[in-house]
């Protein structure tokens, strides 16, 4: 495993970044404020390529001809719509935004005010902001009903988190969900997705072809408190892409 991230994607394939929170208030290694976010923005898209439509992932997907970056979000928090879809806007990006459904559910129960008491990393949307969210463009899909260690669960637990959060997308979308993300990145040795399905881990997971480990891509992230590197970090992401050539 190298969870380092300057190593992006398998050669020819897409680099794909993950992040949190657009958010000033919020400590966390894939959490960005909103200028730092919108220097992100600029770093990838001049230094890797442009930004992949994320309506055209799932399985079967043929990589472009030419380096590009999908972006994920993770979890689906409150500030994935008010703070960072604006700034997406500017420079017409669209993210897949991986929802931990459970919590989803749980924030439709909550009052205006119980909502506005809570802090930025227990403040997710509700289906009705994911839905306006979607509407933006960009594209839900699953990440468990409630963010277990799935390793840590039996085959069949594990295959119940997934596949619920999996048909909750669908319910809620009108179209199946064909991409998924583990929680932590932490990938069960035995197969609990459903076929169909492109699966995401973190950089716990090798840089390997999506056609080769559909259930194993990889993704990366720029570290939030180290802005001097994302330059570099891009430029060798970008490298990376020819690796092959």
């Amino acid at each position: 495993m190298n969870a380092d991230p300057t190593l992006g994607s398998a050669p020819g394939w897409p680099l794909v970044l993950y992040f949190h929170h657009v958010n000033a208030l919020v400590d966390h290694y894939t959490a960005l404020t909103p200028d730092g976010f919108r220097r992100a923005l600029e770093t990838v898209l001049s230094e890797v390529g442009p930004a992949l439509d994320p309506a055209g992932i799932g399985p079967g997907f043929r990589p472009p001809d030419h380096p590009g970056v999908l972006l994920t979000f993770d979890d689906g928090y409150r500030d994935n719509l008010e703070i960072a879809a604006p700034l997406l806007a500017e420079f017409g990006v669209k993210v897949l935004l991986f929802c931990v459904t459970g919590e989803l559910d749980a924030a439709d129960r909550l009052s205006d005010a119980e909502r506005a008491a809570l802090p930025p990393r227990r403040s997710f949307l509700t289906w009705a902001e994911a839905d306006r969210f979607a509407a933006l463009g960009h594209v839900l899909s699953a990440h468990t009903v409630g963010h277990p260690k799935l390793p840590e669960l039996g085959h069949r637990e594990a295959a119940e988190e997934i596949a619920t959060s999996l048909d909750r997308i669908r319910a809620r979308t009108g179209e199946p969900a064909r991409t998924f993300a583990y929680p932590y990145g932490l990938i069960p040795e035995r197969p609990a997705v459903l076929a169909g399905v492109l699966a995401f881990g973190t950089v716990k997971s090798p840089p390997t072809s999506w056609a080769h480990r559909p259930l194993h891509i990889r993704r990366t992230y720029l570290p939030a408190d180290e802005g001097e590197r994302w330059a570099r970090l891009a430029i060798g992401w970008r490298e990376q892409w020819f690796g092959s050539q």
